[in-house]
């Protein structure tokens, strides 16, 4: 059953793979101060407060983006060093 966004009311497990993969392409980067860095950052920032705005916000109003920004870095780089440590999983036929 597909979820209907009119009723989601927090933060899901995919939001946070999608910014740890947004946060792994800037923090993780070659080249910091590339176009696709720069670009995965400002997504990331996007998405985000997008959270922040729809989730914490109205309902949390102690807690600040800037509190909200931290402890979702730190979820998403828990989340990069969980994908690390997982075995390589065998090729697909």
């Amino acid at each position: 059953m597909s979820e209907d966004p009119a009723t989601r009311r927090s933060v899901t497990p995919d939001d946070i793979v999608r910014l740890a993969e947004l946060l792994d392409r800037f923090e993780n980067a070659d080249d910091p101060g590339s176009e696709v860095a720069r670009r995965a950052e400002a997504e990331f920032e996007v998405l985000a407060r997008e959270l922040f705005d729809q989730f914490v916000k109205p309902f949390f109003s102690a807690v600040t983006y800037t509190q909200f920004r931290g402890h979702v870095r730190w979820c998403c780089r828990e989340y990069l060093t969980l994908q690390a440590r997982k075995p390589p999983s065998p090729p697909q036929r």
